[in-house]
């Protein structure tokens, strides 16, 4: 997205001062405002906090520029992250242009130069302008999101091996890994061969690592060498899937910021045309960006002598508390060493700017926020130019005028109450006019697995809702229930999947029945099925067949191989019930025949698998679906699948489970997802929600171990995935493995335990910020699959005590015991689950009547009754009406 500016005329009006620029734009613009609005041509960096209006400023700061001729409008150059923030930038600055009179509307042109465009679209534009000069090609094809995926997992699939260590892992699972690996050595600009170096000097290391007491090697240092070993063969397969990038000619986002950096790094020439066309340069989000992107905006935007760069006119503008995205190769580091890594012309350190007046929560919801970056502010980063603790960075105030708002909390002995509690107040909260639209209301929280149960409450109080972006959409039941079958195609040995269908409410498989296919499973494993001593044998096999078979699986732990779906289809002699092995043999031969047509379309093979679990039918006669929007979002769940765009011909369903696991197991969204204006609630994570705003925002589950959460994903000492610390671009920034040893394993764990904390302070802050007059924190002690109650968080604590001093604590629970109540307390329920009469009967009445319309249509050749559609309801014929589009469609 871009704004775009022709030379224009002199301008209709010339800023002489601040009141000028005030009076022009009508704003009535704060002290801090205008000290960022109207520095010097130098470098510099904003600290805008919340809601603060960096997007006002910055908008500001270019009319500034422009009406007191300082820069001409094409001479000004916009960067932020999003194609939305791009837009929105764009649209301002543009708006902000011509309502100050500093240009004239011949001014404005959409064919001129660009202003405003994201990170990747500039390191596009270098390489296609550039490339060149460095042998790239000027033009490749993008790939990103779901493309990539199916790449990688062509990689796995052709790969020659032999992966002593990858071989335990499923194809899927290997795929996100070499992706995850490749998108961080693009991001630290680190080649493959570096990083295979360092994993052959770690495996040194470890090797001399002093043993324990007994002499025995600890078994963290164990995990840590069988990491190493893995990245080995990690670092092959991102060979690979880079050589056929360049082979297809594709390149990634990364990619080109990494051919970017190579540009300005050994080609002035282009550093000196971007300056001379670019007086003054904006960077928006500065807080997110990469080491890569850091790098390339130095050596283009900076130098050793003002003649090559140094003291150019940049403005970094972000917020290290919103810091939110370092899983994605965002290096937090980078906006607070702004200063150090773009001197004045002097090489004295650039000035810095605080932006801390917050103009869209009401003065309590920012009295939670400020308490929950407490602990950043209190915080002196690893690597930060100052020694000093950031103590007043970030601290949020409202406008005098600013109504005080509300902040409500509550707590609950259970989740299911929390969620009843929340449907309520969701209801309440529009009923009442303090939301008039549904979209004014969100829910936002730190999992997607969370999301399932809100949006059944939601909808089964007919509330409109939203669930955004592609991580929730995979735990809604029955979109669960077709990415089981689809690992089910891919993979035999996906066993939770094949009990997940079984305990289903399909097949409502006991587990008396379960727990006997599964002996069943371990017989077949281990070759042992007890009604054929040996099974080659008996088939007439030469014995030396049949002992090459016992070689081959000799010293194989059978728990490795178990396969249920050979049970299922092999079920044996056990005394299973009658209606349970007739319900394996249905499903065993329903998979077979999908596994027949894995080979279709991608697309295709989905809704075959959709149809056959009767999900199409499912959502329409069932009347908790139809009150609902529910077979919407299984249409949206299909939109996903069709994005998996095919670029080379060979797209996998490996490839496309790869890319859903990435989006359950990361929960923070494979790209930035981007709410529709559809008129409903808004139910998201919190990841998902940065820039994002709402008068009424519920943050449910404000428990230890959800919200905030202490696992620590990015161990690169465990998970091989992960690039080694002293490799990363902001090295000296973030905690070091300091001793190969497992003390120095110990501490390292500690050290990343505790920035995982202050990341999820981060998180909390810009959740409490999304809100603008009622900010609701819940939580709740028990689930069904707790063995000791949670307890609330600080960041439930913090909104505890704000509601309390409102008179806002609505509901206050305590554990009801040391026994989980949903679990003890619960009456005894039979499984499999009682078939709801009312369903059972109105299925059946439907069966009648499909009956009765093949017999009519056998007699007469029509479905119709004799009485023709006259005789259906007025709802009946629209349902009847949808019927007759999908035939038309299908036919």
């Amino acid at each position: 997205m871009s704004v775009s500016l022709l030379t224009p005329p002199a301008p209709t009006r010339r800023l002489r001062d601040t009141d000028d620029l005030v009076d022009a734009l009508g704003i009535a613009f704060s002290d801090q405002q205008l000290d960022a609005i109207t520095a010097p041509l130098e470098p510099g960096v904003i600290i805008a906090g919340a809601g603060s209006g960096k997007t006002t400023v910055m908008a500001a700061r270019v009319v500034w520029l422009v009406g007191t001729g300082a820069v001409r409008p094409e001479e000004v150059l916009g960067l932020t992250f999003t194609r939305k923030a791009a837009a929105e930038l764009s649209a301002r600055v543009r708006g902000a242009l011509l309502k100050a009179g500093v240009v004239s509307d011949r001014g404005v042109d959409e064919s001129g130069e660009q202003l405003v465009m994201t990170y990747d679209a500039f390191a596009a534009r270098l390489v296609s302008e550039h490339g060149l000069r460095l042998g790239y090609e000027a033009d490749p094809t993008m790939v990103s999101g779901a493309t990539r995926y199916r790449l990688a997992s062509r990689v796995v699939k052709a790969a020659a091996g032999p992966f002593e260590f990858l071989s335990r892992l499923r194809p899927a699972s290997v795929t996100e890994r070499v992706l995850k690996l490749d998108a961080e050595l693009q991001s630290h600009l680190v080649a493959a061969e570096a990083l295979d170096a360092q994993a052959r000097e770690m495996l040194l290391a470890w090797d001399s690592a002093p043993p324990n007491r007994y002499g025995n090697v600890y078994a963290d240092v164990k995990k840590a060498v069988i990491a190493a070993q893995e990245r080995l063969e990690l670092a092959s397969l991102v060979l690979d899937y880079q050589e056929l990038k360049r082979r297809l000619g594709l390149v990634e986002f990364a990619d080109q910021m990494a051919i970017a950096a190579r540009l300005a790094e050994e080609v002035p020439q282009v550093s000196a045309i971007l300056r001379a066309a670019f007086k003054v340069v904006l960077l928006d989000e500065y807080q997110d960006t990469s080491a890569a992107q850091a790098i390339t905006l130095r050596h283009l935007f900076s130098g050793p002598v003002p003649t090559l760069g140094l003291g150019h006119p940049v403005t970094a503008v972000g917020d290290p508390f919103q810091a939110i995205y370092g899983w994605r190769g965002a290096a937090a580091s980078n906006i607070l060493g702004f200063a150090r890594d773009f001197p004045r012309a002097d090489r004295s350190p650039s000035r810095r700017f605080a932006l801390t007046v917050n103009r869209r929560s009401g003065p309590t919801i920012l009295d939670v926020a400020n308490e929950l970056s407490r602990p950043l502010r209190a915080t002196t980063p690893p690597g930060s130019p100052d020694d000093a603790p950031q103590e007043g960075l970030g601290l949020l105030l409202a406008p005098d005028s600013t109504p005080p708002g509300t902040v409500r909390a509550a707590t609950f002995d259970t989740w299911p109450e929390e969620v009843r509690w929340i449907g309520d107040q969701i209801v309440a909260a529009h009923t009442s006019g303090q939301a008039p639209n549904w979209a004014d209301i969100a829910v936002l929280t730190r999992r997607n697995a969370d999301i399932a149960p809100l949006y059944a409450e939601l909808s089964a109080r007919d509330v409109p809702v939203e669930i955004v972006g592609l991580g929730g959409l995979l735990h809604l039941p029955e979109v669960v229930d077709v990415t089981a079958t689809l690992r089910l195609v891919a993979d035999v040995t996906a066993n939770p999947d094949l009990i997940r269908l079984l305990t289903g409410p399909r097949w409502q498989v006991g587990p008396r029945d379960l727990a006997l296919l599964g002996r069943r499973a371990r017989d077949l494993a281990r070759g042992g099925d007890p009604h054929r001593a040996d099974a080659a044998a008996d088939a007439g096999a030469p014995p030396d067949v049949v002992a090459a078979l016992s070689d081959a699986v000799a010293g194989v732990d059978p728990t490795e191989v178990v396969s249920l779906l050979d049970a299922l289809e092999s079920p044996g002699e056990e005394p299973y019930s009658p209606a349970a092995r007739e319900r394996f043999a249905r499903l065993a031969a329903e998979l077979a025949h999908l596994r027949r047509h894995s080979d279709e379309p991608l697309l295709d093979l989905t809704r075959r698998i959709v149809v056959t679990l009767g999900l199409d039918v499912e959502l329409v006669a069932t009347r908790e679906f139809e009150q609902s929007n529910r077979r919407d979002q299984l249409g949206a769940f299909l939109d996903a699948v069709a994005d998996y765009v095919d670029v080379d011909g060979e797209a996998s369903l490996t490839g496309l489970l790869a890319y859903f696991q990435a989006e359950i197991d990361q929960g923070a969204g494979l790209e930035q997802a981007v709410p529709s204006d559809r008129e409903a609630v808004k139910l998201l994570t919190v990841h998902k929600a940065k820039g994002l705003e709402w008068e009424v925002v519920f943050l449910p589950a404000l428990m230890k171990g959800v919200f905030p959460s202490d696992r620590v994903t990015d161990n690169w000492v465990t998970n091989p995935a992960v690039l080694p610390a002293e490799l990363r671009g902001d090295a000296d920034a973030i905690p070091q493995l300091e001793e190969a040893s497992n003390a120095g394993l110990a501490a390292y764990k500690a050290e990343l335990t505790r920035q995982q904390l202050l990341a999820e302070d981060r998180l909390a802050y810009v959740a409490a910020t999304r809100a603008r007059q009622l900010l609701v924190g819940t939580g709740h002690y028990w689930r069904a699959d707790l063995s000791r109650p949670r307890t609330p968080s600080v960041y439930l604590q913090a909104i505890l005590a704000e509601a309390g001093r409102q008179g806002e604590v609505v509901a206050e629970a305590k554990p009801s015991g040391p026994d989980n109540p949903l679990v003890t307390a619960a009456a005894p329920q039979p499984w499999p689950k009682p078939l709801d009469p009312d369903g059972w009967a109105r299925r059946q009445a439907a069966a009648g009547h499909v009956e009765a319309a093949r017999r009519r249509h056998a007699r007469t050749g029509s479905y119709e009754p004799a009485g023709g559609a006259e005789q259906l309801l007025l709802d009946a014929e629209e349902v009847v009406a949808g019927w007759d589009s999908d035939i038309d469609k299908l036919l």
